[in-house]
């Protein structure tokens, strides 16, 4: 598995911060991108050994009635406590970007974009040229999960707080792109940022 050649662009920011539309828009502008929690998912469904890990650390609970892992029930065991969060990280993140190294080997594009809220907290960070950090408020963040997903206040604080630091990852990441306006600033700050990416 060759990555010789590869630049490998993290873009990473908390949940609600608006990576994945940061990512939509480098997506238009001819980027390959990689989401990490979709391949996750899709991880979940697919790959019989990282289903018979979780099964063997978090029990038959986390299953639906076709015998497959439901996420909703997942994610209620490891947002449960940090223990289960973290035994969840040891056994998910290095299957994860395995599997993504992998597809990026295999891929004619000499840079690729990998969407993931959890880059540093999973060290894939050391795999990366360049992280982009996506940085919104709290305030923002919580009032564009509840229109999203119609979540509840105290839910998305929780799931905050398994996330590191915001300002740790500010202080890691080799640039940054405020998300605390409007769309249409988004949209201009990833243009800007598809262009320096192609200059680098």
């Amino acid at each position: 598995m060759s990555l010789r050649g590869k630049k490998m662009i993290g873009v990473t920011g908390g949940i609600g911060s608006g990576k994945s539309e940061v990512c939509r828009i480098l997506a238009d502008q001819g980027f390959e991108i990689y989401n990490a929690d979709l391949i996750a998912k899709d991880l979940y469904k697919k790959n019989k050994l990282l289903s018979k890990a979780l099964i063997n650390e978090f029990g038959e609970g986390i299953l639906n009635f076709k015998g497959q892992i439901s996420l909703a029930k997942l994610k209620q065991v490891i947002f449960k406590n940090k223990q289960n969060y973290n035994k969840l990280k040891k056994i998910v993140h290095p299957k994860v970007i395995n599997h993504i190294k992998k597809l990026i080997s295999k891929s004619k594009e000499k840079i690729v974009i990998i969407e993931s809220a959890l880059i540093f907290e999973s060290g894939f960070e050391k795999d990366m040229n360049y992280i982009v950090m996506i940085y919104s408020n709290k305030k923002n963040r919580i009032k564009r999960i509840i229109e999203r997903d119609g979540a509840k206040r105290k839910e998305i604080e929780n799931i905050m707080s398994y996330q590191m630091n915001e300002q740790e990852k500010l202080d890691k990441a080799d640039f940054v792109i405020v998300n605390n306006k409007g769309l249409d600033d988004l949209i201009d700050a990833s243009k800007a940022l598809a262009k320096m990416l192609r200059v680098l």
